[in-house]
């Protein structure tokens, strides 16, 4: 199985899938749209649209996927609420930015 499978299914630990693919992977995904999607003046719009699509993707990919590992966290239950509150939280966040994002069609 690969690696983003493992990731959507939850089976990777909840540290790498928070920390890895949550706030690395997600800050430079956000770096990419803040500076290729709405900063960039002379970009094209489907590059804008496309890095502000592809953003909106990975935040549901990763609200699924925190959400998964936080329920197959064997550690101390702390870590596991957190997880789903930050979960919940992104889930917020990718509702509000989806909504944004047909405003602007």
């Amino acid at each position: 199985m690969g690696i983003l499978a493992k990731l959507w299914h939850g089976e990777l630990p909840l540290y790498i899938t928070f920390w890895f693919f949550g706030m690395i992977i997600g800050t430079v995904i956000s770096i990419c749209v803040n500076t290729y999607g709405f900063e960039a003046e002379h970009t094209a719009n489907t590059v804008r649209f496309g890095w502000v699509f592809t953003a909106l993707i990975y935040t549901g990919f990763m609200c699924v996927a925190l959400w998964r590992s936080a329920d197959k966290y064997k550690g101390a239950p702390i870590w596991s609420i957190c997880a789903r509150f930050y979960s919940a939280i992104l889930f917020m966040s990718f509702v509000s930015f989806a909504v944004d994002i047909i405003k602007f069609l």
